[in-house]
């Protein structure tokens, strides 16, 4: 397409910059997890939130991976080990069911 890519801005939330994509006067566009359509029906209803066109394979290259983080003296405390089980529960890649034979 012959055109380059200008950052105004990189910002540490999605809420921030799905703000200022919705200022007036601005022409921003914000690139954000597909999640955040719901947030932007419930806050930011003058957004569009249209889904990026691309392939399954490239969108795979696009995870973001997630590291579970805690300090040491942590590492025993029941509600600490209940939370990093259920995260790691609820994120980790489904198995592979062996099929079923009737």
């Amino acid at each position: 397409m012959g055109r380059t890519r200008n950052i105004a801005m990189s910002l540490p939330g999605f809420e921030q910059s799905m703000f200022m994509a919705a200022q007036p006067g601005h022409n921003y566009i914000a690139t954000a997890p597909h999640y955040c359509h719901h947030y932007n029906q419930l806050h930011q209803r003058k957004l569009v939130t249209l889904p990026i066109p691309i392939d399954e394979a490239q969108a795979q290259k696009l995870t973001v991976p997630f590291t579970l983080i805690w300090h040491k003296r942590n590492s025993h405390n029941p509600k600490t080990l209940w939370l990093r089980e259920t995260i790691k529960t609820l994120y980790s890649p489904p198995l592979r069911q062996a099929p079923v034979f009737a």
